[in-house]
């Protein structure tokens, strides 16, 4: 078992290729931020993701199924609105884009595979 506190994590910079990750660039309170609270252990990828009001995530898919959760604030995916423990179930290679709410968002995702991305 491993135990990690959320608030030992930093929040770092999503790039936009996933190639660019450089987890020493923390982010700033008002910018996009990402944790990764699980990186593999007994199969599970875990991270919570902040993002400011109207930040519009384009329509994109993943390689692996995930578990999307909003734990903070609201926002539209896929055209439906979500608040706070509204959960998606998306499917691998699922199409889906959501737009943050006037507030903001923040939300966990879960996965049983490290995911590739790809845009559209």
């Amino acid at each position: 078992m491993r135990r990690t506190a959320y608030d030992d994590i930093d929040w770092h910079v999503p790039p936009e290729d996933p190639a660019d990750l450089d987890l020493s660039r923390v982010a700033a309170p008002d910018e996009p931020g990402r944790k990764f609270l699980v990186e593999g252990e007994s199969g599970f990828y875990v991270q919570t993701v902040r993002l400011p009001a109207g930040f519009e995530a384009p329509v994109h898919h993943h390689s692996h199924p995930e578990v999307f959760l909003v734990l903070e604030g609201s926002c539209v995916f896929n055209g439906e609105p979500m608040r706070p423990y509204d959960v998606a179930v998306v499917d691998a290679d699922e199409r889906y884009g959501f737009t943050a709410g006037d507030e903001g968002v923040q939300f966990l995702v879960t996965r049983q595979g490290k995911a590739t991305f790809a845009a559209g």
